[in-house]
């Protein structure tokens, strides 16, 4: 039987057809994937500097205020680091397996009371993503404590 109209037997798409959408669709989905990756791996990177210089600024703003003095201290090459301020010391950990590594000075930044200055010889550290893609720097500039994201590698 045949039926009245002859290209009613052709609606559809042929598994050719099929497969070749399926496969555009898995590799833009594949780029998009890595994109939101490295986007996703860049956020982790930014929460933790924002997390680092935060505290380095309410230390030193604990010493302007309290009269006492304020430390932050890295462990080497690790996702956690002591806040110590009215001698209480907070251990604090960096989201998402970020890594932070001194590249300059010392590990150890002290904000003395009432000035709320640094030693003097300051500090960088570089915030690494888990998967080593991404990456910022901390920077506590000199005598003065001001604290500074940097960007740039």
């Amino acid at each position: 039987m045949t039926p009245a109209n002859p290209r009613a037997w052709q609606a559809g798409f042929t598994l050719l057809e099929l497969l070749l959408a399926m496969s555009i669709l898995a590799i833009v989905a594949g780029i998009f994937g890595f994109t939101l990756l490295g986007t996703y791996r860049a956020n982790q990177v930014r929460e933790a500097a924002s997390q680092l210089t935060g505290d380095l600024r309410q230390a030193r703003s604990e010493a302007l205020k309290t009269g006492q003095s304020a430390s932050l201290t890295v462990a080497a090459n690790s996702a956690a680091y002591t806040f110590t301020r009215a001698g209480t010391p907070q251990t604090r950990t960096l989201p998402a397996g970020v890594t932070l590594t001194s590249v300059v000075g010392s590990s150890n930044v002290v904000y003395t009371a009432p000035t709320g200055t640094t030693g003097g010889n300051g500090a960088i550290w570089t915030l690494t993503s888990p998967g080593g893609t991404r990456s910022l720097k901390v920077k506590v500039i000199g005598i003065t404590g001001k604290v500074m994201i940097d960007a740039t590698n």
